[in-house]
């Protein structure tokens, strides 16, 4: 495959990293949105571009079972129409990440918000939206249960430590000065809100991340024909049961 007919995405990285077939499957998977995600998206809408809540479609009903919603959805496809319930939900959730000082001075005091970029890593081209991009700051936020003691392993284990570098990358070229932010609201009551400034180890390590796994995305797609299931986690397996110990910091 010619690496230079390729865009990737954090997302699409981020799959490559688990294994090459999840990479595949991602190409090619048929895209359904889940209730986490409409919820996502509907609470980015509300908290970073207010004045779009007017061009919403929003029923009048309290779940998508209801036939109004059902119609709606029929016309103007499902991805598009919300329920009155989850936009008000979504709402509350905005209107708890404005109430936070700290929050609702990175978003209104941003240059851009959900910007689209366009760079290249390491010879490969890349695409991705920033959530807020301020002076010399860039933020994103996410809607997840944000207690302290979990979010480190929460970030490291979902790679968002890579994907602000990524995008601090393609904005500021990793200028030191810049600082990175998670804004985080908690989806469940009493839906705190937590802003997470990540340290400079955290975004060395994200950008040197992402390098690693493009160069060895490259090594692997110019071999691979674009049609065949490549291995997946069975790739460590070499015909033996895979050793399953405690970890180290268990002991």
């Amino acid at each position: 495959m010619n690496i230079e007919e390729i865009r990737l995405s954090f997302s699409s990285l981020k799959a490559f990293g688990a294994s090459p077939a999840h990479f595949a499957h991602y190409k090619k998977r048929t895209f359904k949105t889940s209730a986490a995600m409409r919820r996502g998206k509907l609470t980015h809408t509300l908290t970073l571009e207010p004045h779009l809540r007017d061009t919403l479609k929003v029923i009048d009903c309290t779940t998508r079972a209801a036939k109004a919603y059902k119609e709606a959805a029929a016309i103007h496809g499902e991805d598009d129409v919300y329920t009155r319930t989850e936009v008000e939900a979504a709402q509350n959730l905005a209107d708890r990440v404005h109430a936070h000082p700290l929050a609702h001075k990175l978003i209104t005091r941003a240059v851009e918000v959900e910007k689209h970029l366009y760079w290249q890593l390491e010879g490969v081209d890349f695409h991705g939206y920033a959530d807020v991009i301020g002076r010399d700051y860039i933020a994103d936020l996410k809607v997840t249960d944000n207690e302290p003691r979990k979010l480190q392993r929460w970030v490291l284990d979902n790679l968002y430590h890579m994907q602000l570098a990524l995008y601090s990358y393609a904005e500021f070229n990793m200028h030191s000065v810049v600082k990175h932010y998670l804004i985080t609201i908690d989806p469940n009551a009493p839906h705190g809100v937590v802003v997470y400034q990540l340290s400079a180890d955290f975004i060395e390590d994200g950008i040197r991340r992402a390098k690693l796994e493009v160069r060895m995305f490259k090594e692997w797609y110019k071999d691979w024909d674009g049609e065949s299931t490549p291995l997946s986690y069975d790739m460590f397996e070499e015909g033996e049961a895979v050793q399953l110990d405690l970890p180290s910091w268990y002991r």
